[in-house]
């Protein structure tokens, strides 16, 4: 069996100084009383209400000077709120489908032929309250051969700034895509391992639906394999073990 160096306890400060930085608050934004109609699908829109004719729609000046209209058996309430001015909070629906598909590079040292594997990975699940973000997840990664990890997901969300902070982690099976050719009367098996994972990134959200994904992510992924010699029949039982962090970049609809 093979082992592999720990990562380094610089990769976790960086981690914890990336969380950080990205909850800083903003200390200069201005107050304002705004008028907050909050939807039955769970979304809130927020500005000034003006008088409409028809006694069944309201009428909303958004605080980018957009006019939006509602029928009133969608509002939930409405309520008066104080607000800052330039303050970074996005509006999200608070529940419902998302989508995140992310790549990213998986780097370390060891005793291994691989120490940068490339890895592409598409999660589909469902949020609860902006904060759970739990799914199923496919990817493709390759080792020295490439695997298709299946596996459940979960994120925790600390905000819907600009800037949101998570938490997540992982855990599932990595499956083999192929064995390597035969050679000199030497066959190999490949039956895949288990993996898992966690770390911390932060959305960048560019609307009320649409996010840019990064996060920093540990990863541990064992990968086993069967060696028969031809010639004797002697067979080996091959167990690669590979603990890497993982820098991705994504897209995430929601």
């Amino acid at each position: 069996m093979k082992r592999l160096k720990q990562p380094g306890q610089s990769h976790f400060l960086l981690v914890i100084l990336f969380f950080c930085v990205s909850c800083l608050p903003d200390l200069a934004a201005q107050k304002q009383e705004v008028d907050a109609v909050y939807m039955n699908s769970g979304e809130i829109y927020r500005g000034i209400l003006q008088h409409h004719p028809d006694e069944n729609l309201i009428m909303l000046q958004t605080l980018c000077w957009n006019t939006m209209i509602f029928n009133t058996g969608d509002v939930d309430h409405i309520e008066r709120e104080t607000v800052n001015l330039g303050s970074n909070r996005v509006h999200v629906p608070s529940s419902g489908y998302f989508n995140r598909t992310d790549m990213g590079v998986l780097i370390g040292t060891g005793n291994n032929e691989k120490n940068a594997i490339f890895s592409a990975q598409m999660v589909n699940g469902y949020k609860i309250n902006s904060r759970f973000y739990q799914g199923l997840g496919i990817g493709i990664e390759f080792y020295e051969q490439a695997v298709v990890p299946l596996f459940a997901d979960m994120s925790y969300h600390f905000g819907r700034n600009v800037l949101s902070p998570f938490v997540r982690g992982s855990i599932g099976y990595s499956i083999p895509v192929e064995d390597p050719p035969e050679t000199w009367g030497v066959s190999t098996n490949n039956n895949g391992g288990c993996m898992y994972a966690a770390g911390l990134g932060t959305f960048i959200r560019l609307n009320g639906h649409n996010s840019l994904s990064i996060s920093l992510v540990y990863r541990f992924q064992s990968l086993k394999s069967v060696i028969t010699q031809d010639w004797n029949d002697e067979v080996l039982n091959l167990n690669k073990q590979y603990n890497r962090i993982a820098f991705r970049i994504g897209f995430v609809f929601e």
